[in-house]
């Protein structure tokens, strides 16, 4: 089928799906009502249901814990992947998000905002959202992911370039007593989890989890190093990775104080230059905290207050071995690199939400985030230790925000949403960021949204470190067309359309040698989804996504495939002790760094949960890759071991996990 024709297929089917008479809701029926409804019986203060993205103008997806055990996910990056129009790229040190047009590995990165309870968790280094074992939320602790399509910035700010990923971790009532778990997997994986919730006497909810995971290094083949020399291509022992994660809880009469660690160590088997050895250690060592403390409030006079303060630390390690040179020598002396980077950050943002006219929710505040510290240092070891050479850097920022946003409810069927942010940073020139959507609610059960906004991405520390004046902001101008349709009491249709034009990109000027912020790159696509529940609990969502992206060069975008589809389906098995919890995920073909297209694949997981626990025990087994299938990801690497390309890199077989589950 044509590109043109799916496109029409799928926005007829939603237009024929929107002007159907949709079914009476009951009052009482809560699954029967859209998941954004469901978000705010859960948040019942103005100010916490001002600061849910859910209630952004968009075409949300929502993962929930439900969903989390149902289908066996252990890693944020697990969950994105079975989202409409999302997909993750392994690099075997980091998975990267990408979706709508954008995904050019390591070029994602901090283009789409992680919140963790509307927290901004992402590094102040490279701004990079942490979305696997490096991540700081153990999945246990999640009760839904969020994720909001377009521009963020006008809420958040910097960062929230492409989307917004909100992960709302559980309470302690979720728990009512400690539960411990233990995991292994058919790769030499193994997890142990124990956590206490409970909510008090005094109403006081408190929640405490701690977690650690160790897999086994093992032997990986790398075809562009397919030489006597390198081994033949396989990297023995490496790939291994060990983790630790610490997360804690309380919420009391307004107050809301949590806190997060994790430190994660992965010895990696790809190079990570065209000047390092093969098949050697490179250990990497990433550490991540945060302090949170929100109050929220009603100040009375239709004034409502929400102010949180939040306390961030970012560090990175690694060393990684160098080759030698013809001469059998290495080059300056120098056989070792040791990178030691360490960030860190506060930030308060004051939100209010005023309803002091008729129609009109007033959201508004400041923001202050001072990086205080961004700090960078290398060094250059001698095959004895000694130290070589050493390159330091120092850098911080400061930025000032104030925002505002209103919704203006313009009769019963009518909602505008204005809003707009300028953020300021002592390094940079101020920014604006506006937004300006309408909604229509022909009827009940069908809601329309047509959305324009404009955000923007300040170049990061590492960027400036080591590009000085040449890293500049970048902006994006994003347009959506939004549908959502409740077919029947548990039946709901998304679909969606949207254009992105990305703007101030660096492009390489030959006149002048360098690169300048000239160049400029497009995405336009549509996506469909459908969901629908069962009684006895089974349900199913499928989506389909159609993209197309364009780079600063008017080619097809890197690792932008143009076909993306998700199938999801639980349901309990005979006897009803078990759920069975199956996934179907193809991603279409897309290109390489190198130009090389690689075919598009398909996915089979399966999961199989207890559904109640055994005398407080619980299990859980999940294999991904079911039918064990050979597929490759794009690699981000670009250079060319022995004149061979490397920009591919093969991705796991069929892999077994198995976890039990113990309430005390």
């Amino acid at each position: 089928m044509s590109c043109r024709r799916f496109r029409g297929v799928v926005l007829g089917l939603g237009v024929l799906l929107a002007f159907q008479p949709g079914e009476g809701i009951a009052q009482d029926d809560l699954t029967a009502l859209p998941f954004e409804e469901l978000l705010r019986r859960d948040f019942v203060s103005a100010s916490r249901l001002a600061r849910q993205v859910s209630d952004s103008p968009a075409a949300v997806a929502i993962v929930t814990a439900d969903d989390i055990r149902a289908y066996g996910y252990r890693t944020l990056a697990e969950v994105i992947n079975s989202m409409r129009g999302l997909y993750t790229t392994d690099e075997r040190t980091y998975h990267y998000m990408g979706g709508r047009g954008f995904g050019d590995v390591e070029d994602y990165a901090g283009r789409v905002m992680l919140l963790i309870d509307g927290y901004a968790v992402q590094d102040n280094l490279f701004d990079q959202a942490y979305i696997d074992e490096s991540g700081l939320i153990d999945l246990e602790l999640v009760e839904r992911v969020e994720y909001v399509p377009g521009t963020g910035s006008v809420t958040y700010g910097n960062n929230a370039l492409l989307g917004i990923l909100n992960v709302v971790t559980r309470r302690g009532r979720d728990f009512d007593g400690a539960r411990v778990s233990a995991e292994i997997s058919s790769r030499g994986g193994s997890r142990q989890r124990a956590t206490w919730g409970k909510r008090l006497d005094n109403g006081a909810e408190v929640l405490l989890s701690a977690s650690t995971l160790d897999v086994d290094g093992r032997n990986l083949y790398f075809p562009a190093y397919d030489t006597p020399a390198t081994n033949h291509g396989v990297a023995e022992g490496l790939d291994g990775e060990r983790s630790q994660r610490v997360f804690g809880k309380l919420a009391w009469g307004g107050w809301t104080v949590q806190a997060a660690w994790v430190e994660r160590e992965k010895s990696v088997p790809t190079n990570p230059s065209a000047y390092t050895a093969f098949n050697t250690p490179f250990p990497t060592r990433d550490e991540s905290a945060f302090l949170g403390v929100r109050h929220e409030t009603d100040l009375g006079l239709q004034l409502s207050s929400s102010s949180s303060l939040m306390l961030g630390r970012y560090g990175y390690w690694n060393q990684r071995e160098y080759a030698l040179n013809e001469d059998g020598e290495y080059d300056d002396g120098e056989k070792y690199g040791v990178r030691d980077f360490t960030g860190a950050w506060w930030r308060f943002d004051q939100k209010f939400v005023g309803r002091w006219f008729t129609d009109h929710t007033l959201v508004f505040g400041a923001e202050l985030r001072d990086d205080h510290r961004q700090s960078f240092r290398r060094r250059f070891l001698a095959p004895d230790g000694e130290v070589t050479y050493r390159d330091d850097g120092e850098r911080s920022r400061r930025t000032v925000s104030l925002y505002i946003a209103d919704d203006y409810r313009l009769s019963d069927r009518w909602t505008l949403n204005l809003g707009a942010r300028h953020d300021d940073a002592d390094d940079l020139d101020g920014n604006l960021s506006p937004r300006v959507a309408l909604i229509w609610q022909p009827d009940p059960a069908t809601t329309w949204k047509a959305s324009y906004s404009e955000a923007f991405k300040m170049p990061n520390a590492n960027d400036r470190w080591t590009s000085d004046d040449t890293a500049v902001p970048e902006y994006v101008a994003a347009t959506e067309l939004v549908l959502q349709r409740q077919l029947a009491a548990h039946t709901r249709f998304t679909g969606a359309l949207y254009r992105y034009r990305r703007s101030d990109l660096l492009v390489y000027d030959d006149a002048l040698e360098d690169y300048v912020p000239a160049g400029s790159s497009r995405a336009h696509g549509v996506e469909a989804e459908i969901e629908h529940l069962w009684e006895r609990g089974a349900r199913v969502r499928a989506s389909v996504a159609w993209q197309r992206s364009r780079d600063v060069q008017g080619r097809d975008a890197v690792n932008s495939p143009d076909l993306l589809g998700k199938l999801a389906y639980t349901f309990l098995l005979p006897g009803e002790a078990l759920r069975a919890g199956v996934e179907a995920q193809y991603l279409g073909p897309r290109l390489t760094r190198e130009r090389r297209m690689l075919g598009g694949h398909a996915l089979a997981h399966l999961t199989l949960t207890t559904e109640r626990d055994w005398h407080g025990l619980s299990a859980s087994l999940s294999v991904r890759n079911l039918f064990d299938r050979d597929y490759e990801t794009v690699s981000g690497f670009d250079w060319r071991p022995g004149d061979v390309a490397q920009d591919g890199l093969r991705m796991d077989g069929r892999s077994v996990w198995l976890q039990i589950g113990y309430a005390l």
